[in-house]
């Protein structure tokens, strides 16, 4: 009949792409602006841009685009290709963000060893990652795995009532999650 009631989902897209760990997470941010320099890379917390800036160092010679999401701005992704690289624990926050930028589909990278994850067991996906034969090196990129990682984020929201600051996810969950 009508849909004059029903809410319109406004979300936009999440594309999850997820290595088993940082350092294959980081090589992977390596070789993407290797393919096309002009990707902006973009981060929720301060510590992961300063821990990206000195991995990035070690294997960059040219300018690449790090922003926090405090300071990027549509124009600074506009005609580009761009990656957030982590996850926020709360998806309203992450969704409001990527709304205000006027986006229509974004693309995470992640890895299972990230605070976020940790949290919700992710050594046991780890683990059956190696016994099927994955290589570390090797990501994965799914609509299931978009869907848990949303999961995980709605059982954390339900678990923050007021939310305090962090420079770190890992500072972020001890700070906000109650134990």
């Amino acid at each position: 009949m009508f849909s004059l009631f029903n809410k319109k989902d406004r979300s936009v897209k999440v594309k999850d792409i997820i290595w088993m760990n940082s350092t294959a997470k980081w090589q992977g941010v390596v070789d993407l602006w290797k393919k096309n320099e002009n990707t902006v890379f973009i981060f929720w917390f301060d510590e992961t841009l300063q821990q990206a800036q000195r991995i990035i160092s070690g294997e960059i010679t040219g300018n690449i685009n790090l922003f926090t999401t405090k300071e990027i701005h549509y124009q600074f992704i506009e005609n580009k290709s761009f990656v957030f690289t982590e996850h926020y624990p709360l998806k309203k926050k992450e969704q409001e963000l990527f709304q205000s930028l006027h986006l229509e589909e974004v693309k995470v990278f992640s890895a299972l060893d990230e605070p976020l994850f940790r949290k919700f067991g992710s050594d046991k996906i780890v683990r059956l990652m190696q016994q099927i034969g994955m290589k570390e090196n090797e990501s994965i990129e799914h609509n299931m795995i978009t869907k848990a990682v949303q999961n995980v984020q709605e059982k954390i929201a339900k678990q923050v009532g007021f939310e305090q600051s962090a420079q770190s996810q890992d500072h972020w969950i001890e700070k906000n999650l109650s134990r």
